[in-house]
């Protein structure tokens, strides 16, 4: 951010921030790191797609629970999860389709090209450090998402925040659901947040990466 601010020189000093799912995450955690701290974000407004700070309505996320422990406990320092991914992708998108249910996690139905689909599931997904597995494993806690050290909850502290955000989300959206989206928007003050849904009842839907990469 230091560096776009000392090329783009803005004004006022201040950029607009658009994060996605873990992009997103990140942004809330700024906003209310410096609401604890008393700092000036120095943000003009922040959109988040598919993020929020307390995921325990999210089946699918609940799969990084039980790798936690185990590589915490050998000493693991990462758990190579987009190699296991990319390992699976071939019984999703294959007959008899075994792990098809992988695809909906990604991608709605026919909201992504099936090449760009295959490219991110390939390409996409990375090592995850296991330090950064045990403290995302606070999101499914009562304190929501928490800083390593669990002193310090972000949900705490967005109420302070002076920053107008958009909240969007996906409505089938299983790695992070609307509502999950829309209870982590509750906590900024009311004529500062927006909450917007994509998807209508019977179609275009959009799951965690259509908002990124869907056709629409």
């Amino acid at each position: 951010m230091e560096y776009i601010r000392a090329q783009t020189k803005p004004k006022d000093g201040k950029l607009l921030a658009i994060g996605h799912s873990m992009g997103g995450i990140l942004l809330y955690a700024m906003l209310s790191r410096c609401g604890s701290e008393g700092r000036e974000p120095r943000l003009k407004a922040v959109v988040t797609m598919a993020s929020a700070l307390d995921y325990r309505c999210s089946k699918p996320l609940k799969v990084l629970l039980p790798l936690a422990d185990p590589a915490q406990a050998l000493n693991v320092p990462a758990v190579p999860f987009g190699t296991l991914l990319a390992a699976a992708y071939p019984l999703a998108s294959r007959p008899p389709y075994v792990l098809g249910w992988l695809n909906d996690l990604i991608s709605a139905e026919d909201m992504m090209h099936p090449e760009l689909l295959e490219k991110l599931v390939l390409n996409n997904f990375c090592t995850i450090p296991t330090k950064l597995i045990m403290q995302l494993t606070s999101a499914f806690g009562d304190k929501g998402l928490c800083n390593r050290s669990g002193k310090l909850s972000y949900r705490d502290h967005l109420y302070k925040s002076n920053v107008p955000v958009l909240a969007i989300a996906g409505d089938q959206d299983l790695i992070c659901p609307p509502e999950a989206v829309e209870e982590t928007a509750k906590l900024f003050p009311e004529n500062l947040v927006t909450y917007k849904l994509f998807g209508e009842p019977h179609g275009p839907h959009y799951a965690h990466y259509d908002l990124v990469g869907g056709r629409l």
